[in-house]
């Protein structure tokens, strides 16, 4: 049954037809989006349309660049394979071994290590506005390079490529990551390149340097040997700030939210680095 209108509802979706040149039904649609209020929806309109048309050079564009990395006879269309995708990085000047790839991941919002699929690669590579594969490699040229700056923008850039990075490695139809192939990821994001997970020797209060990922990974390598779940990935982010934040663990309580494998981590490096938590040093203290 059609929906019913009010008189003055009925009038506004003609003036609007008149105006766009549209259908009843997306006259309506659009009509009552907007309180029925016929100007903001015509100006509405013509604002999405404007976009849309000055967007679709881009696209059109970008969609050559991704049939160019399609392999052929591929079945589907709207995919780019391991292979293509593999000569898509080389043609972008991306290592593997490199950040730079995980910046282009999380780009192009890939589903998996070594997929790319036609929606990720075009609205991702549009809301950069870059076009063409020059645009892109100055594009992640400058991602890369701002990365490892200590500013609020390059942390929540890397915040989001360390978040996209689990979805890529995690195996398909999977919900956790393999230890070992966490780690490797992980070396690429606490890195000199990303966040250097690393505090340097300030005596008094730090007489050492803290290397925080190799503890870590040694801390993994011989006391956990799970696999690593998405609420792990995304806190150690997290934590590993605050680390740096502080240079300790003082931050650390029994009654923070951590998972318990970060719980468990900071009382390995009391017993074995002497680095303790808040709660650790105050129980030093009683006597």
């Amino acid at each position: 049954m059609p929906p019913s209108y009010t008189t003055a509802q009925k009038a506004a979706i003609q003036n609007f037809m008149s105006f766009t040149q549209s259908d009843r039904a997306t006259a309506a649609r659009i009509l009552k989006a907007n309180n029925w209020n016929t100007e903001h929806a015509v100006n509405g309109y013509f604002t999405s349309s404007n976009a849309s048309a000055a967007n679709r050079p881009l696209e059109n564009t970008l969609n050559k660049l991704f049939d160019k990395y399609r392999e052929a006879g591929a079945q589907d269309a709207d995919t780019i394979g391991i292979d293509g995708t593999m000569s898509y990085l080389s043609d972008l000047g991306v290592g593997l071994d490199e950040i730079s790839m995980l910046v282009v991941m999380e780009v192009v919002q890939s589903p998996t290590m070594g997929e790319i699929t036609r929606k990720g690669f075009v609205s991702g590579w549009s809301a950069q506005n870059t076009d063409t594969l020059d645009k892109q490699r100055t594009h992640i040229s400058q991602i890369c390079a701002m990365l490892p700056q200590p500013t609020p923008a390059s942390r929540t850039a890397l915040k989001q490529v360390h978040k996209h990075t689990f979805t890529i490695a995690r195996p398909t139809g999977q919900k956790a990551i393999p230890l070992d192939q966490a780690i490797e990821y992980w070396r690429l994001i606490f890195s000199a390149s990303g966040l250097n997970w690393h505090t340097p020797a300030s005596p008094p209060s730090i007489p050492e340097s803290r290397p925080w990922f190799d503890w870590w990974v040694e801390f993994l390598e011989s006391n956990w040997k799970k696999t690593v779940n998405k609420d792990m990935w995304d806190q150690l982010f997290g934590f590993a700030e605050m680390t740096l934040k502080e240079g300790g663990l003082g931050f650390w309580s029994e009654d923070g939210a951590w998972p318990a494998v970060v719980d468990e981590f900071v009382e390995w490096c009391g017993t074995e680095k002497g680095v303790k938590g808040k709660v650790e040093e105050d129980e030093d203290m009683e006597y």
